[in-house]
């Protein structure tokens, strides 16, 4: 029994002393995270009048709660109304009279083009190489960080504001690139070039306010992020997250 238990002692001391050398490598090689599954983007609320339509057909029908839209797709909010588009780690949030075209959506990309009106974007984990852009007149706007931002356009005055309110957003088009970092506000005023003012951000609108309230009631203002898990606070339950941690 006692060179039983010897043998018993040195195994463990040598299992132990093998996993003490293999801790450092893995600590200096954390695991990436694991792929995510295909990404869907869904309506996840609706106030008032929303409108979406294919673009290969441009035949356009009432939005509907918990609806799967299929990119291309043109989305557009009546007068007084509002919608929140999921799409998987990220939230498209869109204003009274505002038109929204769903360009591309993939495992890595959330492509949007913002035609007019105002949209808010929460962004809570850019994972590595994951590409959020929404397409403007004045420019094209590329999230380089997780945070929020607010994108205003009015295509009669040739101008687009955005707001980086957390994060940073870079705007590309005819000129240097623009940076747009955290608390700062950018206003492009000509679609021809990149000539902008850059001041501080102003104070939030009740939009914002809004879009805030359902970050936090979704757990998008702090981790973990994970969604899709109760109390749903819109309809039935939609299926699992998109998400795989």
């Amino acid at each position: 029994m006692t060179a039983m238990k010897h043998k018993t002692a040195l195994f463990a001391s040598a299992f132990f002393l093998l996993f003490a050398l293999a801790t450092p490598a893995f600590a200096q090689h954390p695991m990436p995270p694991r792929p995510a599954q295909e990404r869907i983007a869904r309506v996840q609320y609706i106030s008032g009048e929303v409108s979406t339509a294919p673009e290969a057909t441009n035949q356009w029908s009432t939005a509907r709660l918990n609806q799967n839209l299929v990119a291309p797709q043109y989305i557009w909010t009546g007068k007084e109304s509002r919608t929140e588009i999921n799409v998987g780690d990220g939230f498209i949030r869109m204003n009274s009279e505002a038109s929204v075209t769903l360009t591309t959506i993939n495992r890595s990309t959330v492509r949007i083009g913002l035609n007019q009106g105002e949209v808010s974007l929460t962004v809570p984990h850019l994972f590595p190489g994951e590409i959020y852009e929404i397409d403007t007149p004045n420019a094209t706007l590329t999230v380089t960080k997780s945070g929020t931002y607010l994108v205003q356009v009015h295509p009669e005055q040739d101008r687009t504001a955005v707001t980086a309110r957390r994060g940073a957003i870079v705007a590309t088009g005819s000129g240097s690139a623009v940076t747009v970092d955290s608390g700062k506000q950018v206003v492009f005023l000509d679609r021809q070039s990149l000539q902008h003012t850059v001041m501080n951000a102003p104070p939030k609108s009740g939009f914002e306010d809004w879009a805030g309230v359902r970050d936090q009631r979704l757990g998008a203002s702090r981790p973990p992020f994970v969604f899709g898990f109760g109390p749903w606070p819109y309809g039935p339950p939609p299926p699992p997250p998109v998400w795989v941690r």
